[in-house]
């Protein structure tokens, strides 16, 4: 392989491992596994309780009046979603349902610490 080769065979591996790099993050969260769940347990009890319930599990007492009702938070449906989907639903809601969004209620490091107190809820 000729010099001009293996710098094309460089930069194509370069630009591999970045790629793959971004993917990974965007993928998993770039906050996955960094939060606290202490800490993200106080902001659940403070903001998304009263409709995904104490352990949330869709049981609070208002979750009988909405239609659909609040996810179960424990399910394997949601704990099978990365945090890049649970923090997009969290900060734009889920039109159709009575999740709002939250943008702008939390700081980045608030994120972490409620997304590290969701996959604590994992059965």
């Amino acid at each position: 392989m000729n010099r001009a080769g293996q710098w094309t065979t460089i930069a194509i591996s370069v630009a591999i491992l970045i790629v793959t790099s971004i993917l990974l993050v965007g993928e998993t969260g770039a906050a996955q596994g960094k939060g606290n769940p202490e800490s993200g347990k106080k902001l659940y009890l403070e903001s998304c309780q009263s409709c995904h319930g104490p352990t949330g599990k869709g049981d609070s007492d208002m979750a009988a009046y909405l239609a659909p009702p609040p996810a179960n938070l424990a399910a394997k449906a949601t704990q099978t979603k990365t945090d890049a989907q649970l923090r997009k639903t969290i900060l734009e809601g889920r039109p159709g349902t009575a999740m709002s969004s939250y943008d702008g209620a939390f700081e980045e490091a608030q994120l972490a610490d409620l997304l590290a107190y969701i996959r604590s809820l994992k059965p």
